[in-house]
């Protein structure tokens, strides 16, 4: 199976606008629509349709830091952002094409937006090395865990994962998987580890396994594993390359396991290998991502309750698609604060079909229900463009600042499901629960 955070990728790249509220107010006696220009948090669209004036800011999408200097075009009108990551673009109305290129950034193109505040936030084109640190513990009581003979008691310790589901520094390995701790049913070993996480406010969660050898203890090849229970530890802070002992996980009671029952409904045609991943939202932002099952397989998970690591709710991550390789087509749905014992998948999206992309223009049929559309190109490791269009625009001609490099690049068509987003007046950080369905169509670019 797919790792968790290669599935949404798409998620959180294709979806880069956002907006706040805000009114049309002008506040220099022009005719036509003059708010004071403002920074969107997290980057977006609003402040009333584009009647004079575009206030176009550039942030670094991580950092949420001005970036100055970046290249823009808003329409026909070009020039650089200042020091504050501000352009303004006068003279304009109507819904506007908006082009940013900035040195050591993917690109970014929007269709059709219509917003005097825009917040255009950039990402870095090759991301660095997420920092990282070291937490080392154990798990208390795993030595009494009962296991039938010839049986092994098994657990594996992660931590919780930032809400950018795209981010890097969800997916650090640890080395030597010292994360995992094995021992027989007739020994009393304790588990100790020692995880590798991402920095900043972290979780730790280790699932507990009964694995049966099958008799062959030395062939891990034919054991079977049964997930029997769950330790935690919340609330841990971590910087970077400071390491931390002492951090014991406790083991969630019996009492406070509660069984949730997932509904993938009807995925779309042809995508047949079918996946859901159950989290649970914890305080701050970050989640608890467990359990990896699969649609042709038992539907009811046991998985902590919500009050045993104080979550706020359960999402759910549903996956459809036609293959498991890194380029697969994918349609996915993703669910937040769900608290009820029946977890659905919801509405799934079709894969945008009739894809067709060249170095110079792109274009697909629209796919009934998607809110917004995106296309990404790259190039190896590097995001080169992503380009979202608001206004159900299924055509687009790379614009000239942007020339895409000769060679075989890789490309993405994707539209995207925001049920109750306003595209002309919206956020990103507060609406970022509306953005539920994604389906992704990937092409190779040829010379």
């Amino acid at each position: 199976m797919m790792s968790f955070p290669t599935i949404f990728v798409v998620l959180a790249a294709a979806l880069i606008a956002c907006g706040g509220d805000g009114g049309s107010t002008s506040v220099d006696g022009q005719t036509g629509n003059h708010p004071p220009a403002r920074v969107i948090a997290g980057g977006g669209i609003g402040d009333g349709a584009v009647d004079g004036v575009v206030n176009l800011y550039v942030i670094d999408d991580a950092t949420r830091a001005p970036v100055s200097g970046a290249a823009v075009t808003v329409g026909t009108v070009a020039g650089t952002t200042d020091a504050t990551g501000l352009f303004v673009a006068d003279g304009v109305t109507g819904p506007q094409s908006v082009v940013v290129k900035a040195s050591g950034y993917r690109s970014e193109m929007w269709v059709g937006a219509n917003g005097a505040n825009m917040t255009v936030d950039v990402q870095v084109a090759t991301p660095a090395t997420p920092p990282s640190a070291t937490v080392a513990g154990q798990i208390l009581g795993f030595s009494s865990i009962i296991v039938p003979t010839g049986h092994a008691r098994l657990a594996a310790v992660t931590y919780s994962q930032t809400d950018n589901l795209g981010d890097a520094a969800n997916s650090i390995a640890t080395p030597n998987d010292t994360n995992v701790c094995v021992a027989l049913a007739a020994t009393a070993t304790p588990c100790t580890f020692t995880v590798t996480t991402r920095v900043g406010n972290v979780s730790l969660i280790a699932l507990i396994f009964d694995r049966d050898l099958n008799g062959t203890p030395d062939d891990f090849s034919d054991d079977t594993q049964t997930l029997i229970g769950y330790a935690a530890l919340t609330n841990l802070t971590v910087a970077s390359g400071v390491a931390q002992t002492g951090k014991d996980l406790t083991i969630i009671p019996d009492a406070m396991i509660a069984s949730e029952t997932v509904d993938f409904g009807t995925p779309p045609s042809g995508l047949s290998t079918v996946e859901g991943i159950i989290g649970l939202d914890l305080p701050g932002g970050d989640v608890f991502q467990i359990g990896d099952f699969a649609m042709a397989g038992n539907l009811t998970l046991r998985v902590p309750s919500l009050a045993s690591v104080n979550a706020t709710g359960y999402r759910l991550s549903s996956i459809a698609e036609n293959s498991t390789a890194a380029d697969a087509a994918q349609s996915v749905t993703l669910h937040r604060d769900l608290t009820s014992s029946t977890l659905s998948a919801g509405t799934w999206l079709a894969l945008p079909s009739s894809v067709n992309i060249a170095h110079t223009m792109a274009a697909w049929t629209a796919v009934p229900g998607a809110t917004v559309n995106g296309l990404e190109y790259d190039s190896g490791t590097t995001a080169l463009l992503n380009i979202t269009t608001f206004d159900g625009t299924t055509s687009v001609m790379i614009p000239d600042l942007e020339l895409l490099p000769s060679g075989t690049l890789t490309a993405k068509v994707s539209a995207i499901g925001a049920p109750g987003l306003d595209v002309t007046n919206f956020s990103l950080d507060a609406d970022k629960a509306k953005l539920s369905e994604v389906a992704s169509q990937p092409a190779q670019v040829g010379n």
